[in-house]
């Protein structure tokens, strides 16, 4: 057998051995043997194998399904640019702590810094973002037992000119056994960071399912108002009704953030109030402001000692309906709309910047979804479509609110369509003609329309063409009309055409 073989043979057993099941293939010449291998085998030992020509997009998608799945999905590349092209899904699955696996063909070591065609330095190429392993031989496989799991891990596998014969057909999976240092908070010193409570903010990131049913008790249990992201599974929480503040709450005295980094305004100003204390409690090790603050990393939220208490109650079990009854075709105003159409038990992602907080301002509390997903790792925009898709796999039903130039970032995702189970999948784009969130932010309101054309990226494009390009059913909804049908089962594009001056008028109202 062929060093090629034995090499890549090797590597997918170790994988496979680490609890990988999903592998993303972008197949070129150096990477042969080890695609090759992997068709081989894959039935034998119960893999699941699906390929994309664009390095870029397999990644997000790959990323999507190692948060639906909750464990760790390769992706495969050859050498070159194309394992670049993983940088930007690879940064968010570490902020997001997603176990994302990038694999990438090299050539032999002796070639770096030759300058020889795609001889890039790719060992450790995305740098604090993985934790990285540069394999020449099988042995070089063993430090796989280092990695805790809960951030990426990039294997790069340095192989010779492959040849026909670099195929391995005996390759099986090798168990490993990783180390994972899990971590626990305790949960008295949350308790004595809130005291009584007067003049304190929970603020609800996104939560791990795991975490959602103790930090509800909580929650009911201390009486403390409550700020939550839609991906916190806890915004339309029964138990909490009274308790949710909804839109932009005024500044508190303190913050206790739970989970992710959320998206509110609110969570930026602390930066320049550096006066009110903040604890974060995460899984990830980020405090998530550059300011002083203080910070507990655990794998659970812990139990915290408090006595049931009434504290503070609100009027969240409705939404101001007056701004939305009078903008009725705006943005926000369809973005509550759709809230409404959307099943309950309908998995839902929602897109970074515009729609992510509208839909946070404006979904309906009556209707509640506790299974919205996004990616706010590093708040990029990119892969978004791959990332849904991924999510989406195995879902009776799921729906993507995306924005318009969101949706142009990821146009090549569908292309994974005809790879995964069926399911009805909706996406939904807001097309606003740009990127509009950049006009409300401060620094860049007042720009003369010249300047925003380019600011704002502003463009008259619409989304048909790439519905039918896919083979994706399409539906218009202009402002003016009802939501459209969407009954049936595969794939619908709903192309949504907010009122710009109605949506402008919304937001000035709320100033």
């Amino acid at each position: 057998m062929t060093a090629n073989a034995i090499l890549a043979g090797a590597a997918l057993g170790h994988l496979a051995g680490l609890g990988v099941e999903d592998f993303v293939v972008c197949a070129g010449a150096r990477n042969a043997p080890l695609a090759t291998s992997l068709l081989a085998k894959c039935r034998d030992h119960g893999l699941r194998v699906r390929h994309h020509f664009d390095e870029r997009t397999a990644a997000f998608f790959a990323l999507g399904l190692a948060k639906r799945r909750l464990a760790p999905v390769a992706v495969l590349t050859t050498s070159g640019t194309a394992a670049a092209e993983l940088l930007p899904a690879v940064v968010e699955a570490y902020y997001s702590g997603v176990p994302l696996v990038p694999v990438t063909a090299d050539r032999p070591a002796s070639w770096r810094g030759s300058g020889a065609p795609q001889a890039i330095e790719q060992a450790g190429m995305f740098g604090p973002y993985a934790f990285a392993l540069d394999v020449s031989e099988p042995t070089g496989l063993a430090r796989l037992a280092e990695w805790e799991g809960d951030a990426p891990l990039h294997v790069n596998l340095c192989f010779d000119e492959p040849r026909a014969e670099d195929r391995n057909e005996t390759w099986k999976p090798a168990p490993v056994s990783i180390q994972r240092n899990g971590t626990r908070a305790d949960g008295e010193e949350i308790a004595a960071f809130t005291g009584d409570g007067d003049g304190l903010l929970v603020v609800l990131g996104e939560l791990e399912p795991g975490w959602r049913e103790e930090v509800e008790r909580f929650l009911v249990l201390s009486g403390f108002p409550v700020w939550a992201e839609a991906t916190s599974g806890l915004r339309e929480s029964a138990a909490l009704a009274g308790r949710i503040v909804l839109g932009e709450p005024p500044l508190p005295r303190r913050v206790l953030r739970i989970g992710g980094v959320p998206s509110l305004r609110l969570w930026r100003d602390l930066e320049e109030h550096a006066a009110i204390p903040v604890l974060s409690v995460s899984r990830r090790p980020f405090p998530g402001l550059a300011r002083d603050s203080a910070l507990l990393v655990t794998d659970r939220f812990p139990a915290v000692p408090l006595e049931t208490r009434q504290g503070w109650v609100g009027d969240s079990t409705l939404l101001d309906a007056a701004p939305f009854a009078a903008h009725p075709r705006s943005e926000p105003a369809m973005v509550r709309e759709l809230s409404r159409r959307i099943p309950s038990d309908a998995l839902v992602y929602l897109g970074n910047s515009l729609p992510i907080r509208e839909w946070n301002l404006a979904a309906a509390l009556d209707s509640p979804h506790p299974r919205v997903r996004a990616s706010r790792g590093a708040n990029g925009i990119d892969g978004q479509v791959a990332t849904f898709l991924g999510l989406s796999e195995g879902e009776a039903e799921s729906w993507a609110v995306l924005g318009d130039l969101t949706t142009l970032y990821d146009l090549n995702a569908p292309a994974l369509l005809t790879q995964l189970s069926p399911g009805r999948r909706r996406i939904v784009v807001l097309n606003n003609g740009g990127g509009r969130i950049f006009s409300r932010l401060p620094s860049l309101a007042g720009l003369p329309p010249k300047e925003k054309r380019v600011t704002e990226n502003r463009h008259g494009r619409r989304f048909e063409a790439w519905a039918a390009m896919w083979g994706m059913d399409y539906r218009l909804w202009p402002a003016s009309e009802p939501f459209p049908e969407v009954e049936g089962s595969g794939e619908v594009v709903v192309e949504a055409l907010p009122d710009e001056a109605e949506t402008e008028a919304f937001w000035a109202a709320r100033k």
